[in-house]
């Protein structure tokens, strides 16, 4: 009985502190896909989420629906709006910024940015980080 009681207890223990070493890793990607929000055309170009991460929620889902490559700028900029202007990503003609990067420590910001090629038409587009 002693070294059952033991066992458990043992188990408990490593239970216990594999979850507290892996809760931040593990954890934080749960609650990130609980935060999740369907792409929303107003909400994007709300200058209120500017302020905040309502775009970095919504970026899955907008490049889940929409394929860019080969989209003329001005389709693009009609449904994400003009970008603000910044002195990021010079090699990029359209920038726009999401919120702070995702992750257990943010220390940067992620961005959706995209090229164009001579046509005006989207040749290039990702996420980066700053």
């Amino acid at each position: 009985m002693r070294k059952r009681t033991l066992l458990i207890l043992g188990l408990a223990a490593a239970l216990g502190l594999a979850g507290a070493v892996g809760w931040p890793f593990f954890g934080y990607r749960i609650h990130e896909r609980w935060r999740r929000r369907g792409f929303d055309a107003a909400a994007w170009k709300d200058v209120e989420t500017l302020t905040n991460d309502a775009r970095l929620r919504r970026v899955d889902d907008l490049l889940r629906r929409y394929n860019f490559r080969g989209m003329a700028r001005a389709r693009v900029t009609a449904l994400l709006g003009e970008p603000r202007p910044t002195g990021y990503f010079k090699g990029w003609d359209l920038v726009y910024w999401l919120g702070p990067e995702r992750g257990w420590i943010s220390i940067d910001s992620e961005w959706l940015v995209f090229r164009l090629d001579a046509d005006k038409k989207v040749s290039d587009y990702k996420i980066v980080r700053d």
